[in-house]
C-alpha cells in the first residue's frame, strides 16, 4: 500500500511530458508527413481518404499517452467509433481519474465544415453508451457558432456540459492545432481546453463572448493593472498563470 501511495504521489506530480510523450526531433518528419497527408486529402481527396488520413494522425497522437490501450475503428450495432482510449487504472494522474475517467472517445470528421449540432449530440450519446466522460473531435474546422455562444454546435456542447453537471464534456482540436504538437504537448492542450469550457461556464460575468476565454481574462487583468489595482509583477504572474491553464495568448 505504501508503494501505491508513493507512486500516486509521483504520477500526480509528474510533468505533462511524462503522461503524453512529446515528439522527438527524429520523429518530426514522420509527424509532418501525417499532417501534410491530412491537409492534402482535405483539399483533393475522397471522404474516405480524408477520414483515413485524419484517423492515422490521431492514432499516432493517442498512442503517445503512457499506460493506455487504444482501439481503432470499433464497430457497434449502431455505428463505428474512430478511437477508444482506455487508461490503465492505478497508473494515471488525478486529472485523468477525476475528469476523464478510464475511457476517452475520439471522433475524426472527414469533412471541411464546422462541427454540427447533430455531431455533438451523436458524440454525447456515444459517451453515454460507453460510460465515458470526455469526447474529442478532430476536424478541419471547430464547432459551428452563431451570434451567441449558446446556439449551434458550440451552444449544444455547453448546454450538454451543464445538463450533465460536467460529467460529460466535449472538446475539439482542429488540424492546425494538431500540427502545433511539433512543439506543444497534447495532454497540456487537452487540459487547457477542458478547464476553458468548465471555467467559462462557471464565469457568467464576461461580456464579449466572441473572444477566447483566456483573452477575456487577460483583458480583465490588463484593466486591473491600468487602474492601479495590481502592479506589473502581479500582472506578469497573472498572464503566466492564464497561459498555463488555458493556452497561449495571441496578443
Amino acid at each position: 500500500m505504501d508503494d501505491t501511495i508513493l507512486y500516486n504521489d509521483y504520477i500526480n506530480a509528474s510533468p505533462d511530458d511524462k503522461i503524453w510523450i512529446p515528439l522527438q526531433k527524429d520523429e518530426h518528419n514522420i509527424f509532418n508527413k501525417l499532417v501534410e497527408d491530412v491537409k492534402v486529402s482535405f483539399k483533393t481527396g475522397t471522404k474516405k481518404e480524408k477520414g483515413d488520413s485524419l484517423e492515422n494522425l490521431m492514432t499516432f497522437i493517442y498512442k503517445r499517452f503512457k499506460h493506455i490501450r487504444i482501439y481503432h475503428n470499433v464497430r457497434t450495432s449502431d455505428n463505428q467509433i474512430d478511437h477508444i482510449i482506455e487508461f490503465i487504472d492505478g497508473v494515471t494522474p488525478a486529472f485523468i481519474n477525476e475528469n476523464i475517467g478510464l475511457r476517452l472517445i475520439g471522433e475524426s470528421k472527414n469533412h471541411s465544415k464546422s462541427i454540427s449540432t447533430r455531431e455533438v449530440a451523436d458524440l454525447d450519446e456515444l459517451l453515454r453508451s460507453k460510460k465515458s466522460k470526455l469526447g474529442i473531435f478532430s476536424s478541419f474546422k471547430s464547432f459551428s457558432k452563431g451570434k451567441t455562444m449558446w446556439i449551434n454546435a458550440e451552444g449544444k456542447r455547453r448546454k450538454l456540459a451543464l445538463w450533465h453537471q460536467y460529467n460529460r464534456i466535449i472538446i475539439g482540436f482542429t488540424i492546425d492545432e494538431l500540427a502545433s504538437l511539433i512543439e506543444n504537448n497534447f495532454y497540456t492542450m487537452l487540459k487547457q481546453k477542458y478547464y476553458q469550457i468548465i471555467d467559462e461556464l462557471e464565469d457568467d460575468t464576461t461580456e464579449d463572448q466572441e473572444l477566447p476565454y483566456q483573452l477575456r481574462l487577460f483583458n480583465s487583468l490588463t484593466e486591473l493593472k491600468q487602474s492601479g489595482i495590481i502592479d506589473s509583477n502581479t500582472f506578469q504572474t497573472g498572464r503566466i498563470l492564464i497561459e498555463e491553464k488555458y493556452g497561449k495568448l495571441e496578443v
